[in-house]
């Protein structure tokens, strides 16, 4: 007889269990877990234990706890009426004071048991990740960068009146170093840069981060003139990389290659006359020896690449209620060049990460759909959301696959998602930390 105290046991019987690395499902195994860990994989003898709940799981599909990639959670604690309303709008709920709460419940209850959160006040952060581990309420394991970094003027200014330090301008090597002791000391488990840098204070920022065990992802920013292109961020030991688009400027075509850093510093009327030139060739602006070799660059340095295509389509959705014929030009061209790119990264086996660049738990499922579409494996899809995420972040050995004495948080599926990505929305019961959270009912 187990005492009052005794550590909650769960085990799980008869489960297909996904081997993440080879992309196989092992049939008929047992899981056993202790506390927040999984204990034991394998043939389990009958345990008659008070302390111990069964789940038949037989011809059901174990994986791993999804992450998601690209999330900006921050914007769930905005108290600008306008955010709370679009969002409401993408969620579909009507209880406005309890939507942050909802939200991070929907992630989890959809198997969505982390997040990588790539820019946000870093103070409202720590704070949801405080609530959720003190049990306040339901929400996944916050892994957040905190503000995005960018040398003034900063890009997206606006969002620090709602959000007072979602973006945070680095001009020096002094403010480099002490955002990066600032986030460290809020518990950021990454670092974000964003679009303009000068590059003495990029390399510097980097050291800074390496020393507080932090890893950086870069978006470079404006679609071409970036000041720290993806073949330089690699240089600079950069390995992720946010959006589809992110190559472009670095894999144009001679001549527009010459034309392009001709115009780095030049007046930005004539920077606009030669977007509009790359933006109408689309596709056929590129160079696909360029673009190779920025490929091969990639794959000898273990670079991840987090494409954020459900971003454009969302953009270009939202933009058709209130129609700018230029504004959904130029989102549909930004669309089928990210498209363009990450296929031809698929092709050639880049390591994909699963991100919508968002907040609502649909949409990682709308970024799997597409990635699907271009040609990624469900296998691939599912390391992209489990394994690869796991590994960039340093804690693969904690989390990212199902083994022992790794985070118990498990998606229990009714059908196979190798044979169907759209199969890892059919719920059977979903574990947290060791917790079951979402069970069917009746079950």
């Amino acid at each position: 007889m187990a005492g009052e105290n005794a550590t909650k046991r769960i085990l799980l019987k008869n489960v297909n269990l996904l081997d993440v690395e080879k992309g196989v499902f092992r049939n008929d195994l047992d899981v056993l877990i202790e506390g927040d860990r999984v204990k034991e994989v394998g043939g389990i003898d009958p345990i008659d234990e008070e302390s111990l709940t069964q789940i038949d799981c037989l011809n059901k599909f174990a994986i791993p706890g999804l992450f998601e990639c690209h999330a900006h959670l921050a914007l769930l604690t905005s108290q600008d009426d306008e955010t709370k309303k679009q969002i409401m709008e993408d969620f579909v709920t009507t209880k406005k004071d309890e939507l942050e709460k909802q939200v991070l419940k929907e992630f989890v209850v959809k198997g969505i048991t982390q997040v990588r959160d790539v820019g946000g006040p870093v103070k409202n952060l720590k704070n949801l990740k405080d609530q959720i581990s003190d049990g306040e309420f339901l929400g996944p394991d916050i892994f957040y960068a905190g503000p995005m970094l960018e040398k003034s003027p900063l890009m997206w200014e606006e969002h620090n009146k709602a959000l007072p330090g979602f973006t945070v301008a680095v001009n020096s090597k002094q403010d480099a170093k002490n955002i990066i002791q600032k986030i460290s000391n809020e518990g950021a488990r990454l670092v974000k840069t964003f679009n303009k840098f000068d590059v003495d204070v990029f390399k510097y920022l980097l050291d800074e981060a390496e020393e507080h065990n932090l890893p950086v992802t870069h978006d470079p920013g404006t679609t071409l003139f970036q000041s720290i292109p993806m073949v330089m961020g690699i240089d600079f030991g950069i390995r992720c990389f946010e959006h589809g688009k992110a190559p472009w400027p670095i894999v144009l075509k001679d001549d527009l290659k010459s034309e392009h850093d001709n115009l780095m510093d030049a007046d930005p009327k004539d920077k606009e006359v030669f977007r509009k030139k790359v933006f109408s060739s689309g596709a056929k602006s590129v160079s696909m020896t360029r673009l190779h070799q920025l490929i091969d660059k990639m794959l000898q340095n273990d670079v991840y690449f987090c494409a954020t295509l459900h971003a454009f389509k969302y953009m270009q959705k939202q933009q058709s209620k209130e129609p700018n014929k230029d504004m959904l030009d130029k989102l549909e061209v930004l669309d089928k060049i990210s498209l363009f790119f990450t296929k031809e990264m698929i092709r050639q086996n880049v390591k994909i990460l699963v991100g919508q660049d968002g907040l609502m738990p649909q949409f990682t499922f709308d970024e799997m759909r597409y990635l699907k579409e271009i040609g990624l494996s469900e296998s691939e899809i599912i390391k992209g959301a489990t394994i690869y995420p796991a590994q960039w972040l340093g804690i693969a050995d904690q989390t990212g696959s199902i083994s022992p004495n790794k985070k118990a948080s498990i998606l229990i599926l009714n059908k196979n998602p190798l044979e169907d990505i759209q199969n890892i929305k059919t719920t059977h019961a979903v574990l947290k930390n060791g917790e079951i959270v979402f069970q069917e009912q009746g079950q």
